[in-house]
């Protein structure tokens, strides 16, 4: 990474030069090539974005343009994803994601929305699979969600559902080996009066293992978001806590991660967003990452 490049990370992250040369300094071949990679084809989209975005906005919907991020308006759409997340201790984890999201109309004013993920990962973690803690690729662990949602008026939106994991990572170091179960509730609130696509969606969510391979550690989290998506001219967008990050660990003691999370993107088309997202922890009582990049590439059909 050149120094204008780190300059710019810098700026973004409200640090300096020399912490982003230390940070890259530290993380290991693959997972430096990656991290340069994933920030260099984030660049490049939304600079090649801004060519193909169309002038003529009297053309555009009545309806705010859904950047994918709402789970009450669901698409029919598909993800490609590209997530790390450095572990401390020089231990990184890349997930290379593919996602496919279905909604069905079964009311006037409800859905049923359905999401699949299929992870990739390359990662260093140590295991009993990976003892030496070399880095290895294999699939990671398969989840399928289900939500049901209504729109109650054009504002108001309120929604649940339930996601389920299934361990069928090929190597312990890519996946927790536990099926989980994990509820979640939420609701979406818009707020025209700032701009059209503008809106307030807490959604929580409670993680717990229900049993797998032995020997692997047992899983009870409480995850929230209080996301809030701001529009701007030229379908740019900014979103704060745009992932159930701030987690509660009730295992081993009560203990607290609260990241720093934002995403910027652009509707490049009414079909198609890119997305850069950035986590940084505020309050770390146990380590869930030290640094977290999720890049995506979404299109809808």
């Amino acid at each position: 990474m050149n120094g204008y490049s780190r300059a710019l990370v810098a700026k973004t992250l409200g640090l300096t030069s020399s912490s982003v040369r230390r940070f890259i300094s530290r993380s290991s071949r693959p997972a430096r090539f990656l991290l340069r990679w994933g920030f260099a084809a984030s660049v490049i989209l939304f600079l090649s974005s801004a060519g193909g975005q169309q002038t003529d906005q009297s053309q555009e919907s009545a309806q705010p343009l859904n950047n994918g991020n709402d789970f009450t308006r669901p698409l029919n759409r598909f993800d490609l994803r590209y997530n790390f997340r450095d572990k401390g201790d020089g231990i990184g984890q890349n997930q290379f994601i593919l996602r496919l999201e279905k909604p069905f109309q079964i009311a006037d004013n409800w859905k049923i929305a359905t999401r699949f993920d299929m992870p990739f990962v390359l990662s260093n973690n140590t295991s009993s699979d990976n003892p030496n803690g070399k880095y290895g690729f294999g699939t990671g662990d398969f989840f399928a969600q289900g939500a049901l949602i209504n729109n109650f008026t054009e504002r108001f939106a309120y929604g649940a559902g339930v996601r389920v994991l299934f361990p069928t990572a090929n190597a312990d170091q890519f996946g927790a080996g536990k099926y989980q179960l994990i509820p979640f509730v939420g609701f979406r609130y818009f707020i025209p009066e700032i701009s059209k696509g503008t809106y307030f969606e807490p959604v929580i969510r409670y993680d717990a293992d229900l049993g797998g391979y032995g020997g692997r550690k047992h899983i009870s989290q409480l995850q929230m978001g209080p996301m809030f998506n701001l529009d701007f001219p030229g379908r740019w967008f900014l979103t704060l806590f745009p992932s159930q990050d701030i987690v509660l660990n009730t295992i081993g003691g009560h203990k607290w991660f609260v990241p720093a999370d934002f995403m910027i993107g652009q509707n490049v088309t009414k079909t198609t967003v890119v997305a850069v997202e950035i986590s940084i922890p505020v309050i770390r009582q146990f380590t869930l990452y030290d640094f977290k990049l999720e890049a995506r590439i979404s299109h809808s059909f």
